[in-house]
């Protein structure tokens, strides 16, 4: 398995197949962007998808944290370096391959604000889990400053617990910027994101732009949409690493015409954990300020260990389990017990 930055270039022989096969249909806009006909996106939703499903269960172990800066001029403003916050989550997660499908996320250490102002920050452990059924948490451990104390509260769920469709977690556990990536609550596939590109409804609003366009010197494959008015979403994939997401934008418009990024995806490393199965190792999320004189916030994602389509994958370990001690609310079977106890 080798690690490549996104800066690593398809050979440019690759590029030219890819070329041929969509035919003379391609309307070329300019130097770095070729508009893709219907024909040509229809052939390219169909690899994307082939390439989704190469993806059966994942093990990612992970770390995310919160780096700011209070610079005024810009969000990307070099004279001013990111500065690493307390705010972090360090996570075991697993899921099996699908937007929608079972997973489960361990998150080991989480430090947040405590909002409450009894102390600056609050720390807990906890375990997420949905079965393809049912949806469990388990509380391990909770506190403040360095000092934690066993929590042991358990909850079973008739549905997917909400903590596990945050954007935060998705975050965490990199699956924002992967091929179950996160756009909406429950997520989507790229591909799913591709075929809305081609209903009538959106050719004819011209709704989403689908594109061939060089990308911080990779030739990707773009999905944007959105109004030149509200603003605009955008997606880049690279078709050399089974169509890994390489950036996302997320662009709005205030109300005296300014541009605003709500938010700004950048995959920094990529690593090929299965013959044409590529995972972020790396990536950054940054964000512009709601109010002026707040600071510049960015989210880091590192993954340091990633195992795909392992053939002895469990499926049981989806369902969270409870230690003796743990005090259950059981919200399926209406019942509340202690595990271990008559």
């Amino acid at each position: 398995m080798v690690e490549k930055s996104y800066s690593y270039k398809k050979p440019r022989l690759m590029w030219m197949v890819l070329l041929v096969l969509f035919g003379t249909s391609i309307v070329k806009a300019q130097k770095s962007k070729v508009i893709l006909s219907v024909q040509d996106k229809r052939k390219l939703i169909s690899e994307i998808k082939a390439s989704e499903r190469s993806l059966s269960n994942l093990k990612v172990e992970s770390e995310a944290w919160v780096e700011e800066k209070s610079s005024t001029s810009s969000l990307s403003d070099p004279c001013e370096p990111w500065k690493r916050t307390a705010i972090c989550a360090i996570t075991t997660a697993w899921f099996d391959g699908r937007p929608k499908g079972k997973r489960r996320v361990d998150v080991h250490l989480e430090v947040t604000e405590w909002r409450e102002g009894a102390a600056p920050y609050f720390e807990k452990s906890y375990s997420l889990g949905f079965d393809g059924q049912y949806g469990r948490i388990a509380e391990h451990s909770t506190g403040y400053s360095g000092k934690t104390y066993p929590s042991r509260r358990g909850e079973i769920l008739p549905s997917v617990p909400r903590q596990l469709k945050l954007k935060y977690l998705y975050s965490c556990t990199g699956r924002q910027f992967s091929s179950i990536f996160f756009f909406g609550e429950e997520g989507f596939t790229f591909s799913q994101l591709a075929e809305a590109s081609i209903t009538p409804a959106a050719l004819e609003a011209k709704t989403f732009e689908f594109t061939l366009e060089e990308f911080q010197g990779v030739e990707c494959i773009k999905l944007g949409s959105g109004h030149q008015k509200w603003g605009h979403i955008s997606y880049w994939l690279d078709p050399a690493r089974g169509f890994a997401l390489l950036g996302h934008d997320n662009i709005s418009v205030r109300e005296d015409g300014a541009e605003r990024v709500s938010t700004r995806i950048r995959v920094t490393k990529l690593k090929e954990v299965d013959p044409n199965t590529w995972w972020p190792m790396e990536a950054y999320v940054e964000s512009d300020r709601h109010e002026p004189g707040e600071p510049y916030k960015r989210t880091v994602y590192r993954a340091s260990d990633v195992v795909a389509n392992d053939p002895n994958f469990d499926e049981t370990i989806f369902t969270v389990p409870f230690h003796d001690g743990y005090l259950v609310d059981d919200q399926v079977a209406d019942r509340k017990y202690t595990v271990g106890q008559k």
